[in-house]
């Protein structure tokens, strides 16, 4: 593939990142959570409780970095330890009913922005961007070895 082609997906991605981030929320919305939060949780709601290690693994981030950030989470009450269901030592964490609260309004409002940036778009369009960005992500989680809980 020729390089100005990668040229354009650099900066095409670097856009499409810097716009997910910004997010696009309701004036009824609460305080929009941050990226790690959103993260954590969505992690944990689909998968079940983690223990801090388990969550550096699966992101391939240092356990400091976990850990801080977990932490911010608990004191906010998004997220609780808990003991392990499974009768192990380490002790887990899940969301707290506030934390899968407060993450399904921000997808809510992530899906609403989503609508309406891509309302002119036919539901064929948007169902290949999908398909693509899918395709994307499982390539790059492949890679890694790291796979998302779909």
């Amino acid at each position: 593939m020729q390089d100005d082609v990668f040229e354009d997906l650099v900066r095409e991605q670097m856009l499409l990142t810097r716009f997910a981030l910004q997010g696009v929320a309701p004036k009824d919305r609460d305080v929009p959570l941050d990226r790690s939060a959103v993260i954590l949780l969505s992690r944990l709601h689909a998968q079940g409780p983690m223990a801090v290690a388990e969550l550096a693994e699966a992101f391939d981030m240092d356990v400091s970095t976990i850990h801080r950030q977990t932490t911010a989470a608990m004191k906010a009450e998004l997220l609780e330890r808990i003991p392990d269901p499974d009768g192990g030592i380490a002790r887990k964490l899940r969301p707290t009913e506030e934390g899968v609260r407060r993450l399904t309004a921000e997808l809510e409002a992530r899906k609403q922005g989503f609508a309406r940036i891509l309302e002119d778009w036919s539901e064929g369009e948007v169902l290949q961007f999908v398909d693509y960005l899918r395709r994307y992500n499982e390539a790059i989680e492949s890679r890694r070895g790291k796979n998302w809980p779909r």
